[in-house]
């Protein structure tokens, strides 16, 4: 919200400095009453008119407040206050300056002339030539000054023949003029901005930029307070080149932690001569803390919106977007699920056969025993309509019961296996001629599998520095998992449920756990060094969904999986997924990354992704504040197997004591734009946005 400081610094002025107050008593040196003190180098009391004069180093102090000031007169019976030279009045932090004052405290009238104000913690300046507190709490400045830099010469300031001042709602101000240093650079003949603590509507300062697609482009938000549970950010987008679009931001707070956002995006696309536009929602609404819906709606008016409008990181290049509806019933051992899923495909050439899910109802069984025996019954279970314009329709009935065995011999090992049976039926439409599918088809497949454990742990005691203790801990694992084959050619595919696999399969694998107990000053810590684990498996028959690897299906052994998480550092972690394979002795995919934050604004993070035959990129992000008072930002995505940077964004904030700017430069392929953006401190909030 706007004018922030300017509120606390008025708020100060209205209810610390120039409240009326009840006062009645004033007695010689010190003089003390029971609202009122008055200390002075020397006070007189005329008895007659009930006058306390007080002169030199005079101290006048109530209700938390203090007034200092060369000579000062208190007339008790009509509660006025007339202090003159180099007055001060403080409470906490908070200063007002003047050459003189008079202060009513039974009407709550006030005046102070050439003043000066102050907010310690804010560094806030406000001044005038006069400032009158009138009997209703409004404030009237003349001549007046506000910022929020150093003097005596602020880097900006605001300058303003009168101000009439509301506290609880607005400050209208007449002839302001915007400085630069002493130079003036912006006149306003009025101008209307809220001051109250809480939130208020008001405009924010614009954005500027350029894009070679848009041209030309200046952002001007207002925001608006709807309610203490609703507000709303409005955007007036212009750009040269494609015309001028409109944004909406709600935001909304419900009762029982329910709550969403609203967004949307509307232009008339000039080049093109057509209406374009986006529409986003995000909404949780909680009905009882077993009972919530949530959905979450991405829509856009054609298949290129994003790549022209889109501005996060990665989303001009978006492959999807998808609206969900999801509603959500839980009990003890029992979770009922309602989903409605619509995908738009922006790789397609259309996006009429792409299948939409609507809707989809599941039933989930938590793992629960059965009686006392050491058995465990779980079981997952959907009811799905598939929707499209083009292609094969239907319904499918999908479940999944399972019953585990769980046992254990003694501390080092654990055991289980499980039995279940998948069973799917199928109502199939507009099916293709010539095609094996049938209209009512059926499929059941029973599933076993197996698991074997085990865990083996030490703690070594570490002598010298702040790491007191290591634990390390292995965890070796085989598992083995059965499914025969089955007919699957009369079936629809819709995913890849509708494809149980044929599997004879185990796979063995090993973890590794490192711990650390660390002195943090006078207290201890837990904290994981790595993780690490190491997987193969072994196909006897039947075959694989492993999605990264390259292994043949015909061959027996996968690839090798290595997964491991290591922090080097509180602030420093390392990520490595690969997965090798050992028939054509290459790597098949690997994804390794590291993190670095110091917490105090700088940080490195880079990544790297292959997946042979298929994706080979990396992507870099840098973030410095050493060259205080800069901060610089640099992110780059390039792709190997393009051969070219997917997007690079440079950014720089150059941050003042009362102001700062931000700078930010995207590159994408055939386009590039930059945005700047400018803060006046305690005067913009921009964290809305």
């Amino acid at each position: 919200m706007p004018f922030i400081i300017l509120l606390r610094l008025l708020v100060f002025l209205a209810c610390l400095i120039l409240l009326p107050i009840n006062s009645s008593n004033a007695e010689n040196s010190p003089a003390t009453g029971k609202d009122i003190s008055v200390k002075a180098d020397s006070i007189n009391h005329d008895q007659t008119e009930d006058i306390v004069t007080a002169d030199g180093n005079v101290e006048v102090t109530w209700e938390g407040n203090r007034l200092t000031a060369e000579k000062a007169s208190y007339i008790r019976a009509k509660g006025v206050l007339i202090a003159t030279g180099n007055v001060i009045m403080t409470k906490g932090e908070n200063v007002l300056r003047g050459s003189s004052a008079l202060f009513n405290f039974q009407t709550g009238q006030g005046d102070v002339n050439n003043a000066t104000g102050s907010i310690g913690l804010s560094n806030a300046m406000i001044s005038g030539s006069k400032i009158t507190r009138n009997a209703d709490g409004t404030f009237k400045l003349n001549g007046s000054e506000l910022t929020t830099c150093n003097a005596p010469t602020p880097s900006w300031k605001f300058g303003a023949e009168s101000l009439d001042v509301n506290p609880e709602g607005y400050a209208i101000g007449r002839n302001l003029i915007f400085y630069v240093k002493d130079v003036p650079v912006l006149y306003l003949p009025w101008m209307a901005f809220p001051i109250v603590r809480e939130r208020k509507s008001g405009l924010l300062i614009p954005d500027i930029g350029y894009s070679k697609t848009r041209g030309a482009k200046i952002n001007i938000p207002f925001y608006l307070v709807i309610a203490p549970n609703q507000d709303a950010l409005f955007n007036l987008d212009i750009q040269s080149k494609r015309g001028v679009g409109t944004g909406l931001d709600y935001r909304y707070a419900r009762k029982r932690g329910s709550e969403g956002i609203f967004g949307g995006y509307l232009i008339y696309d000039s080049p093109q001569g057509r209406w374009r536009g986006q529409v986003v929602q995000n909404h949780k609404e909680v009905h009882s803390p077993d009972l919530n819906l949530r959905m979450n709606v991405n829509l856009t008016s054609d298949r290129n919106f994003l790549q022209d409008f889109g501005e996060l990181n990665g989303e001009y290049n978006r492959q999807s977007s998808d609206t969900t509806v999801n509603a959500l019933k839980t009990w003890q051992h029992y979770a009922l699920t309602a989903n409605l899923r619509y995908t738009e495909n922006y790789y397609a050439t259309t996006n009429t056969e792409t299948l939409q899910t609507l809707p989809e109802i599941g039933l989930a069984a938590v793992r629960q025993q059965l009686l006392s025996s050491p058995f465990y019954f779980d079981m997952d279970a959907t009811a799905s309509n598939f929707y499209r314009e083009t292609g094969t329709t239907g319904q499918r009935l999908y479940v999944f019961p399972r019953v585990t065995a769980v046992t254990g011999t003694g501390k080092y090992l654990h055991a289980s296996a499980y039995a279940g049976m998948r069973m799917q039926a199928y109502n199939t439409s507009n099916i293709p001629a010539g095609s094996n599918l049938n209209s009512n088809e059926s499929l059941f497949q029973p599933e076993l599998g197996a698991t074997l454990s085990s865990s083996l742990s030490k703690v070594y005691g570490i002598q010298g520095g702040n790491l007191k203790k290591l634990r390390h801990e292995i965890i070796p694992e085989i598992s083995y998992s059965y499914a025969p084959e089955r007919d699957q050619s009369r079936l629809p595919f819709y995913d890849f449920y509708d494809r149980p696999l044929h599997q004879n399969t185990i796979y063995y694998g090993v973890t590794s756990l490192l711990g650390g107990k660390f002195e943090a000053g006078s207290s201890m810590e837990y904290r994981d060094i790595s993780r690490l684990r190491l997987l193969q498996g072994y196909s006897m028959e039947g075959s694989r969904r492993d999605l990264l690897t390259m292994v043949d299906d015909q061959r027996p052994l996968t690839d090798v999986i290595l997964e491991s998480e290591t922090w080097l550092h509180p602030q420093a972690r390392l990520t490595f997924d690969a997965r090798y394979n050992v028939y054509d002795n290459r790597v098949s995919s690997a994804t390794p990354g590291v993190e670095l934050d110091d917490k105090m604004g700088n940080s490195v993070a880079a990544s790297y992704r292959l997946s042979r035959n298929f994706v080979e990129y990396f992507e870099g992000r840098l973030s410095t504040k050493l060259l205080n008072p800069w901060t610089l930002g640099y992110t780059a995505r390039y792709s190997f197997d393009r051969s070219g940077f997917l997007e690079t964004v440079y950014s720089a904030e150059y941050r003042h004591q009362c102001w700062s700017v931000n700078f930010a430069y995207h590159e994408r392929p055939g386009n590039h734009s930059f945005n700047v953006n400018f803060n006046l401190a305690g005067l913009t909030d921009n964290s809305f946005k």
